[in-house]
Formats: structure tokens, sequence, C-alpha cells
């Protein structure tokens, strides 16, 4: 059930790894790894926004890492 906010829709975890073409358990691992930020923590489960999502799509890169330049 994804989230509608004011700005941004949010997606569970399982949502997140389905949106991703990833694992729930992937997902886990990625946000311990910080290379996906939740947007919300909910006792024992995150939400993500799709923005967040869609970083991680298009860039595939930990959060805060610059893209490399090509020399």
């Amino acid at each position: 059930m994804t989230i509608h906010g004011k700005n941004e829709n949010y997606f569970t975890t399982s949502e997140a790894a389905e949106y991703l073409s990833l694992a729930e358990e992937t997902v886990r691992v990625y946000v311990k790894r910080n290379l996906l930020k939740p947007a919300k923590r909910i006792g024992r489960s995150h939400l993500f926004t799709q923005s967040e999502c869609d970083r991680y799509k298009l860039f595939k890169r930990p959060v805060g890492q610059k893209k490399e330049k090509n020399s």
C-alpha cells in the first residue's frame, strides 16, 4: 500500500523492493550500508520516498557520494 503524502509518495520496504527490482532483504542491507536512505521509521519498518528510490535507480550510488567525472 503506497502512502501518498502531501508532496511525495512513500513506499514500504516491500514496495520499494518491487519498485527497485530488488529483494526485500537487499533493501534492508542497503539501508544498513547507507545505499538507500529511508524517510521514516515506524517501529521496525521503514518508509522510503519515491524520490529516494528514483535517486537510487538513476545513480546506484550511496547517499552523499558525488558522481565521478570521466576524464
